[in-house]
């Protein structure tokens, strides 16, 4: 369940100790929030059976532009990423694709059976994120002293690395993603603390933006829904 770095040990004793009640009155765990799926358990344990099984698997998939029919996906894992639970499986143009476990519907097992790969067990225990079947390209950043210990003290994007301590007590990070929005949300976070360095262009792209929403006048839109409600 990914609990094993969160306690100092997971020793018998210290598991006996927090099926203690009294000695549960000692913790607060403070996690992420979880989708409910308490009305997709069927849905859940026919994924599971189908990854031990190495059977493969039918499904419609929610996309915004409407469902999309999936036939044949070799299943490999489910993956739970920050309180969402995704399907990591290879379709049938080969490539390592995750789902939205939530947007998957009407699954179905078939006959067909697929081999185990190493590798792509290998790509799901080493990479932080979720967007496996992109080419992965190297983004570096440079954070500010004022918040540098926040990156030391544990990964806040993707894939991160801490390649340099500099000279004030900031650092150089560099973070290998397969999509752009595996960082971008974390320097809008930590603005003004945190810039991107390479590759070239990109904060400039950033900074464009939040030009752009500074700019932004939200009443233009009242004035446009109003005269397009006239017309």
């Amino acid at each position: 369940a990914g609990v094993r770095g969160l306690f100092p040990s997971l020793s018998d004793e210290f598991l006996k100790d927090i099926f203690d009640t009294r000695m549960q009155a000692a913790l607060l765990v403070k996690g992420h929030n979880y989708e409910y799926l308490a009305d997709r358990k069927e849905a859940f344990r026919e994924l599971e059976r189908a990854i031990v099984a190495r059977r493969h698997v039918a499904f419609e998939y929610r996309k915004e532009e409407g469902p999309k029919h999936y036939a044949s996906v070799a299943p490999f894992k489910l993956v739970n990423h920050k309180g969402i639970w995704y399907l990591a499986g290879r379709d049938g143009d080969q490539k390592l694709k995750t789902f939205s476990f939530a947007k998957i519907e009407r699954v179905r097992l078939l006959e067909t059976t697929f081999a185990a790969d190493p590798s792509i067990d290998q790509t799901l225990r080493l990479d932080d994120g979720i967007w496996l079947g992109e080419e992965k390209r190297e983004i570096v950043m440079k954070i500010s002293a004022e918040v540098a210990g926040y990156f030391k003290r544990r990964k806040l994007i993707a894939n991160q690395v801490i390649e340099k301590t500099l000279e004030d007590g900031g650092l150089l990070v560099s973070a290998k993603v397969g999509h752009v929005n595996q960082v971008l949300p974390i320097v809008r976070y930590w603005i003004p603390h945190l810039r991107i360095i390479s590759p070239e262009g990109l904060q400039g792209e950033l900074e464009r933006e939040l030009a752009r929403y500074v700019e932004f006048d939200p009443a233009t839109i009242g004035r446009k829904g109003k005269e397009e409600g006239r017309s």
